[in-house]
């Protein structure tokens, strides 16, 4: 461990006598895996009633700036409209056309190709060009439908429930890691969608843990070690841990130095850390001196799914002129697409139902903890509020 204190030390590890030290984790079921019916209550208990974070604020500074994303089988668009950042089903209200398929981009009006209903920059119908509609038709009750919205730290939020749980619980003490990384005021230099050929939990088990860092990520290991870590002791819908860069190194990157000066808040005691934070259901963040990854996994089907995956640096390092991410990327982009071998791999594995669950480590707990989180929201017992009723 590092001998200079981190702020993030009141937070707190793991207590040594929890019952996870004593006794390791193991791992679930086959159906839980990979199972149909599991896959169908996480769509309707998380992913349709909890909040997500979908996007970060600097994707869409300027009004009319707009990101979209695929949820499941649905598509938002989200856009800077004139009370700030909104989203919306992406499809026409017509007949159900999906408006707009381009992932990011600017507009001040949002045209159907269909038949040429076109809407304005906060969603209200503006013209129905070619479409004849008469004393039956409120062209004021037929803009896009719009999604429950919340910006927290730089972060937007949905939700497609009118009763999902509290935003500011869930998030408990993640707004001390994005004050301390000043992740609302960071811009999202490199985005990138990689496709996976596994289940989403599998993608969410490899981001959270560093053991197989040594064998898998040969580059990743150079300049971190993975024994060097531990495991906080977070609220709400969080989980999350620490691991230590090696000294010599004050970058996480394919040359492990740069040139960079640390975001300005990071406490001293985290210069040569990686503090891992997941808000759960799915974004991973690696809060590094330099610079912040944020890392989506967003399900298509049991079996697939697809990873967002966003480097973002500080303004006053992105305005010089000799800026360069190009190591940071290299790094990621390598590793990325060998963890996704390995996530498509271990589904192959875990989808024969002759497949038994297998002991947990203690550098796994998070693992552990992803799994009971999501067995919890998805228990048909507590219809999805993981308290008994």
């Amino acid at each position: 461990m590092t001998s200079v204190p981190s702020m993030f030390d009141r937070i707190g590890e793991q207590d040594p006598d929890r019952d996870y030290f004593a006794t390791g984790g193991t791992g679930r079921s086959h159906e839980f895996y990979t199972g149909e019916e599991q896959f169908r209550r996480e769509m309707k208990e998380i992913y349709g009633r909890r909040w997500l974070p979908v996007d970060h604020v600097s994707r869409l500074g300027d009004k009319g700036s707009y990101t979209t994303l695929d949820i499941g089988t649905g598509s938002i668009l989200l856009i800077h409209g004139d009370e700030g950042v909104q989203a919306f089903h992406n499809y026409c209200r017509h007949r159900g056309y999906k408006l707009v398929e381009e992932p990011t981009g600017r507009r001040q009006s949002i045209v159907c190709l269909y038949h040429c209903w076109v809407y304005d920059r906060n969603g209200a119908l503006k013209s129905l060009n070619g479409t004849y509609l008469d004393h039956f038709f409120d062209k004021g009750e037929n803009g896009l439908i719009p999604i429950r919205t919340e910006v927290r730290f730089g972060l937007v939020f949905v939700s497609f429930s009118d009763d999902a749980p509290d935003l500011d619980d869930a998030l408990a003490e993640f707004g001390e890691f994005a004050r301390a990384y000043e992740l609302a005021d960071l811009q999202v230099v490199q985005a990138k969608d990689y496709p996976v050929a596994s289940n989403w939990k599998l993608v969410a088990h490899n981001v959270n843990e560093s053991l197989h860092f040594p064998t898998a990520h040969k580059d990743l290991h150079r300049v971190t070690d993975f024994d060097d870590a531990g495991t906080y002791m977070l609220g709400g819908d969080l989980v999350g841990a620490w691991q230590v860069i090696h000294e010599g190194y004050n970058s996480v990157s394919s040359t492990g130095r740069s040139e960079r000066r640390p975001i300005p808040s990071v406490p001293e005691g985290d210069l040569q850390k990686i503090n891992w934070i997941t808000i759960l259901p799915n974004l991973l963040f690696g809060f590094t001196a330099d610079y912040v990854m944020a890392q989506w996994v967003w399900p298509e089907s049991p079996a697939t799914c697809t990873v967002r995956h966003f480097w973002l640096f500080h303004p006053s390092e992105t305005a010089r002129p000799d800026f360069s991410h190009e190591a940071v990327f290299a790094l990621w982009d390598k590793a990325n697409h060998e963890d996704w071998e390995l996530c498509e791999r271990t589904h192959r594995g875990l989808s024969n139902p002759l497949w038994s669950p297998g002991q947990l480590s203690l550098d796994e707990e998070v693992v552990s903890q992803i799994d009971a989180w999501v067995a919890r929201a998805t228990d048909p017992a507590t219809g999805g509020t993981g308290t008994a009723t």
